[in-house]
C-alpha cells in the first residue's frame, strides 16, 4: 500500500495578516521591529513578560499542591508503604498516557512501594477505566489505582472498584461531565485542573504534566528519598507526553517542553535514545516538530496496531539490547500503520465525496477501519476539507471511533447535545472519543449534522492562514533564524512564525523528488534572492511568470559546513 498517496486537497483559505504592533510597544527595548511584531503576535504585553518567554525558567512551574486534591493524593501515597500495598498505574495507550504512566512508575519505584501499570487494549477495552481491568488488578491483589489521563469520568467504575476493595486516585485533564451545568466527578481523590474549583493557575496541562505535577510534590514530600531537583530528568516524558497531545504550547506546558526537549537531548532512557535513532536523528537534534512527526508516531504505532505494552516497555527499559530491538519493531509497526492509514483515508474520501460537499459535518463508519487509526484518518480529513470529521470502525453491534474538529465547532459540546444516542464519549473541543450503538447511527448522525448546521456558517468553513508579518527576502537570514528558534517549541497556541513576501519574482523553478511532487524555486523581490522549496506542489497550472505575493516559513540548511536560509512555501498567489 505504500505507493498509494493521497495528495492534500487544495482548498481555498484566506489570509490574515496580524495587526501591527502599537508604536509604544516595547518602547527602549533591545528588539527590532520584526522581533517586536512577533513577540506582540504572541500576546507579551511587557519586557518582563518578553524575557520569560524568551528565557523560560524552570522555576516558574507553580507549586503543585496549589492543585486541588494534589495535598490528599500525597498523603494517600504515603501510606502506601508502611502498610506493604501495592500501587498498579491505570494509564491509556497513546503516547501522552504512556509517558504520564511511565512517569508515576518511575517515582513510585524510586520510593520503594510496590508498583505495577495497566494500560487498556484499544480494540478490546477501549480508552478508560473499565470493570473487567479494575477486577483483574484487584485480583493482582493491589490495594491503590492511580490513573493517569483518563478516569474523570469514570463514575461508575470507581463507585464499582470501591466494592472490589480498591482505592482509586484520579490524574486527568480531559474534559469533566456535566449535567444541566454540574460537574458530575467520581467520589474519590481528583486531580485535574479543570474542576471548577479547582485554583491552579494553569488548566492545559496534558496528562503527562499532571503526572509531573504529582512527581512533583512527591519529590517536595520525600526529600529524604528523592532528591530535589532530580525530578527535572522526567522532563523527557513530560514534553513528550504535552507535544504529542497537542495541548497550547503556552504557559507551564511550554516550561515543560522546552526543558524537557534539553532534557531529551541527553536522555538517560536508553529506550529514547535508540527510538531517536531509529526516526533518524541524534537525541540532541530533537525539537517539538521531530517529538511530534517521527519519535510520537513509533511510540504511538503499538497501541494502534496491537497494545502499548512494548512502548511502554520501552520507556523503561534499562538494556541496551532489548531497547534496540524494540525500537526496530515499533518502527515497523510505524511502517505498517501508515500504510493501514493511506488505505483507510482513500475509502474515507470516496464516503465524504458521496455525502457531498453541503454536509458542515462528517461521521463515517467502515468494517475494516481499525479503531487504531481512525484518529489519524479523521485529523487528515478534518485538515482536507475544514470541517469536523467523526471515523467509525464499525464492530457489528457497536461503532467505536474518534471525532477531530477545527476551531470554529466544538466537538465536544456537539456530542454532550447528542448523547442520547452515545454508549460513552469524551475528549476535547478538537478531539473526542464515542461509542455508539449501530441502530442509532443514523440517528447521531442526523442529530449532529443539525448541530453543525445551526453552529458552522459557511464562513467557518473556509481555512485561513495568519501571518505573522509583512518582509523583505533580506530578512531571511541568520539573525532572523536565531530569534526564530527562541520562540520555540512550536506547536498548537504557539505556531511557528509564517511571513508573506510580496512582488515577488520567481526567477527559477523545478520539479524535485521521487516523482517530481515538490518543486525547488529561486526567488528576487529586486533587491535580494533565495533559495525555496513548496512541497507537494508542482505548478497547478498557475501561470509563475507573474509577479506573485508569497507565504512561507523560514528555514535552515546546512551543506559542506555552510548554513544558509531559505523560504519553506505554503501558498503563492499573483499579487494584487
Amino acid at each position: 500500500m505504500s505507493e498509494q498517496v493521497i495528495k492534500p486537497k487544495q482548498q481555498k483559505k484566506k489570509w490574515t495578516l496580524r495587526k501591527e504592533f502599537p508604536k509604544d510597544y516595547l518602547e527602549g527595548a533591545d528588539f527590532s521591529d520584526l522581533e517586536k511584531q512577533l513577540l506582540f503576535n504572541r500576546g507579551i504585553r511587557d519586557e518582563t513578560e518578553a524575557e520569560d518567554f524568551l528565557n523560560p525558567k524552570y522555576e516558574s512551574l507553580h507549586d503543585p499542591f496549589l492543585m486541588l486534591g494534589m495535598t490528599e493524593a500525597v498523603k494517600r501515597i504515603k501510606a502506601v508503604k508502611p502498610k506493604g500495598e501495592k500501587v498498579v498505574i491505570y494509564g491509556d495507550y497513546d503516547v501522552d498516557g504512556i509517558t504520564a504512566t511511565a512517569i508515576l512508575y518511575n517515582v513510585l519505584n524510586g520510593l520503594g512501594i510496590k508498583t505495577d501499570y495497566y494500560i487498556p487494549k484499544r480494540d478490546s477495552e477501549g480508552y478508560g477505566v473499565n470493570r473487567d481491568a479494575l477486577d483483574e488488578i484487584a485480583g493482582q491483589g493491589a490495594n491503590l489505582v492511580i490513573t493517569v489521563d483518563c478516569g474523570v469520568t469514570a463514575v461508575d467504575e470507581v463507585e464499582y472498584a470501591k466494592k472490589q476493595g480498591l482505592d482509586i486516585i484520579i490524574t486527568d485533564h480531559h474534559s469533566l461531565r456535566l449535567e444541566n451545568g454540574k460537574e458530575i466527578l467520581p467520589k474519590t481523590i481528583v486531580i485535574n485542573p479543570k474542576q471548577k474549583s479547582c485554583k491552579y493557575p494553569f488548566k492545559e496541562l496534558a496528562g503527562a504534566g499532571i503526572a509531573f505535577k504529582l512527581a512533583q510534590a512527591l519529590y517536595k514530600e520525600f526529600p529524604d528519598i528523592l532528591q530535589t531537583g532530580q525530578e527535572k530528568w522526567l522532563l523527557d516524558l513530560a514534553a513528550l507526553g504535552t507535544v504529542c497531545d497537542v495541548v497550547p504550547l503556552t504557559g507551564e506546558n511550554r516550561i515543560l517542553a522546552y526543558f524537557g526537549i534539553k532534557v531529551l537531548a541527553r536522555t538517560r532512557r536508553v529506550g529514547l535514545q535508540k527510538l531517536t535513532e531509529a526516526g533518524g536523528s541524534k537525541p540532541g537534534e530533537v525539537d517539538s516538530y521531530k517529538i511530534g512527526f517521527q519519535i510520537g508516531p513509533r511510540l504511538n504505532a503499538a497501541g494502534r496496531l496491537e497494545t502499548a505494552e512494548k512502548s511502554i516497555q520501552l520507556l523503561l527499559t534499562e538494556d541496551e539490547n532489548e531497547a534496540r530491538m524494540l525500537s526496530l519493531e515499533l518502527n515497523k509497526l510505524n511502517v505498517e500503520r501508515q500504510d493501514l492509514t493511506q488505505k483507510i483515508l482513500a475509502e474515507a474520501i470516496s464516503e465524504v465525496e458521496k455525502k457531498g460537499e453541503k454536509a458542515k459535518l462528517y461521521l463515517l463508519k467502515g468494517e475494516n477501519w481499525p479503531s487504531g487509526v481512525v484518529g489519524i484518518v479523521a485529523s487528515k480529513l478534518t485538515e482536507r476539507y475544514f470541517k469536523p470529521v467523526i471515523v467509525c470502525e464499525d464492530m457489528g453491534e457497536e461503532c467505536k471511533g474518534s471525532a477531530r474538529s477545527p476551531e470554529c465547532f466544538n466537538i465536544i459540546e456537539a456530542l454532550e447535545e447528542a448523547s442520547e444516542y452515545l454508549v460513552r464519549y469524551g475528549g476535547h473541543a478538537r478531539a473526542a472519543g464515542i461509542t455508539v450503538k449501530k441502530e442509532h447511527f443514523v440517528l447521531l448522525e442526523n442529530k449532529l449534522l443539525e448541530i453543525s448546521d445551526g453552529k458552522i456558517s459557511e464562513e467557518d468553513l473556509v481555512g485561513e492562514y495568519i501571518i505573522d508579518t509583512d518582509i523583505q527576502l533580506d530578512k531571511i537570514n541568520r539573525e532572523t533564524f536565531e530569534f526564530i528558534k527562541k520562540l520555540g517549541p512550536f506547536g498548537m497556541g504557539n505556531p511557528m512564525p509564517l511571513f508573506v513576501s510580496r512582488g515577488v519574482s520567481i526567477d527559477s523553478h523545478k520539479k524535485v523528488g521521487k516523482e517530481g511532487e515538490h518543486m525547488k524555486l529561486v526567488l528576487s523581490d529586486g533587491e535580494s534572492k533565495v533559495n525555496g522549496i513548496y512541497f507537494s506542489f508542482t505548478g497547478d497550472g498557475r501561470d509563475l511568470t507573474q509577479k506573485m505575493d508569497i507565504l512561507y516559513r523560514i528555514s535552515e540548511n546546512e551543506w559542506g559546513g555552510r548554513k544558509s536560509y531559505e523560504m519553506r512555501c505554503i501558498a503563492l498567489k499573483e499579487s494584487g
